[in-house]
């Protein structure tokens, strides 16, 4: 109380609160990149990885860039419908949201914000530290949001476009702030400017309607928050665990992998879950463009093998877990390494629908024999295996490395089975 008081007779001027605001964003900024380096380093190989191969093909900067911001110039396609617009904003926002909610933790601050709530930081200002940290994680992001900018601009694309795009990723930041500040009242915003905002394209009030969400996605990120309502304390019900046991019952043992990945990985199981869903929707489309032929069973193989690449990425955060838990699982009578089989079979069946369904589009449209989709499916499932051990090899060069095992390997399946 006396602590109060003198704050109260004492008010922070601007210079105490630069005094105190600097210290509090460097720190943040410090924290997420020693906590996520690594991590923003391999995204950061995956960006230039995808602009070196298409540097290295037969095409101009200008068709590379546009390649490169395809996923944000397709909102501004003309020959869809509103409804399908709305959906894919609400789809772009859910992968927004999604990659944010990898890596809350490194984001909100960890440990060090149990002591800089005892400051006196006002919540606008946290809030401002959050929104730096926030466009520092999403900086490989916002490199496809200044690519599809330029190429609005430079093709002299109406003004509607622009503000449509900075719309995107003004409500791709609300809805990563819902995630950080764990808000499911927020997603209503989000999807209220996602449906505005779709509807509205193409029309007399696409500008109006552009600007009104954003100003208002603006304010959202602007103003502090209203002051929720404390929430009762859930009682615990516990129920009786099973020992672990990796003799004959080996339910425990995955139950572990897979509750690390429903419960500890969520995000990044949801993130892999988007992505796998726009390569196999990427890939029906493409087959459906070239009017079913049969000789379009490679791409299946393609989209089968990236699927593949893109769900290797779970074993990591698995890998780390178990790590994580070695100072008691280390007690008891287990051999080393015993979690390798259910890290793989849960990865697997995450995997595993995404894997069959080109596979099925294939047997379906009569592109290939039973046969030879069963093939390519278990071909794929040995893959997701085999990336296992160049996802753990090596941290830094994890991306690299995993990229050329999986191309060589779709090689050689498309060479086998054609």
């Amino acid at each position: 109380m006396l602590y109060r008081q003198k704050f109260v007779d004492n008010p922070a001027t601007p210079l105490k609160e630069t005094a105190i605001r600097s210290p509090l964003l460097r720190l943040r900024l410090r924290w997420y990149a020693v906590s996520t380096a690594r991590l923003l380093l391999r995204r950061w190989q995956a960006v230039v990885l995808v602009t070196g191969v298409l540097a290295s093909a037969n095409a101009s900067a200008f068709g590379n860039l546009d390649t490169l911001a395809r996923p944000l110039l397709t909102v501004l396609a003309p020959g869809h419908g509103a409804a399908w617009r709305i959906g894919y904003l609400c789809a772009l926002l859910l992968l927004a949201a999604a990659w944010v909610a990898m890596q809350r933790e490194q984001v909100a601050g960890g440990p060090f914000m149990a002591f800089a709530r005892s400051l006196p930081l006002t919540p606008r200002q946290r809030r401002h530290a959050d929104l730096a940290v926030l466009l520092l994680a999403d900086s490989p992001l916002l490199l496809v949001t200044a690519c599809a900018l330029g190429l609005t601009a430079g093709r002299g694309a109406p003004v509607a476009h622009a503000v449509l795009l900075c719309d995107v990723v003004l409500l791709a930041l609300v809805a990563q702030r819902a995630v950080l500040e764990r808000r499911p009242g927020g997603w209503a915003g989000v999807a209220a400017g996602a449906v505005l905002a779709g509807a509205a394209f193409g029309t007399r009030l696409d500008v109006a309607a552009n600007l009104c969400v954003g100003v208002a996605a603006t304010l959202a990120l602007v103003l502090p928050p209203l002051a929720r309502a404390p929430r009762r304390a859930r009682r615990s019900h516990a129920r009786p665990v099973a020992p672990l046991g990796l003799g004959r019952r080996h339910g425990p043992a995955l139950q572990m992998s897979l509750a690390v990945l429903l419960r500890e990985r969520r995000g990044e199981l949801l993130a892999k879950g988007l992505t796998a869903a726009a390569i196999v929707a990427a890939a029906v489309g493409l087959v459906t463009l070239f009017e079913r032929d049969a000789r379009s069973f490679p791409t299946v193989l393609l989209a089968q093998g990236a699927v593949a690449l893109t769900f290797s990425g779970l074993y990591r955060g698995l890998h780390m877990a178990h790590r994580a838990s070695m100072a008691f699982t280390g007690a008891l009578p287990l051999p080393g390494g015993w979690w390798r089989p259910y890290d793989l079979a849960a990865v697997l069946a995450a995997a595993l629908p995404f894997l069959a369904a080109p596979a099925a589009f294939a047997w379906g449209i009569d592109a290939a024999a039973p046969a030879r989709a069963l093939a390519a499916l278990a071909s794929n499932a040995a893959l997701l295996c085999a990336l296992r051990t160049v996802q753990l090899i090596s941290e830094r060069h994890a991306v690299v490395l995993a990229t050329v095992l999986a191309g060589c390997w779709t090689a050689a399946t498309i060479a086998c089975l054609l």
